[in-house]
């Protein structure tokens, strides 16, 4: 039973992390805003919404630490293609404050806002 219940809790947050990404490709009218549901196929979401190639997506795979430099960059030109920072698209990297930022991107719309 214990089981069960660990992963049910597992698949909510996954789902609640998950959740902004999907609200900011519905708002960017992306077509297939329903990948960033699926594990490492909403990478290429991402790199779709931010205006990359896929060789950053590579690059990521590829090199030691690189990971960690492509989710800086790409959660950067998301949260400038929502019309703020890109400071708060680093805060991203950071574990639990990544949750209430990546909210704070998909939810609040300021003046001007281009998707």
């Amino acid at each position: 039973m214990d089981n069960i219940f660990t992963l049910l809790l597992a698949l909510l947050a996954y789902i609640a992390y998950a959740l902004p990404l999907y609200i900011i490709a519905k708002k960017s009218e992306e077509e297939n805003a329903w990948l960033a549901f699926v594990p490492l196929v909403n990478f290429w979401l991402m790199c779709q919404m931010a205006d990359l190639s896929l060789l950053w997506l590579l690059f990521a795979i590829l090199i030691p630490g690189g990971f960690f430099l492509f989710q800086i960059v790409v959660w950067w030109r998301l949260a400038e293609n929502t019309n703020k920072s890109g400071f708060w698209g680093v805060l991203m990297v950071i574990p639990y404050v990544s949750f209430f930022v990546g909210y704070y991107l998909a939810l609040y719309d300021p003046p001007n806002a281009r998707y």
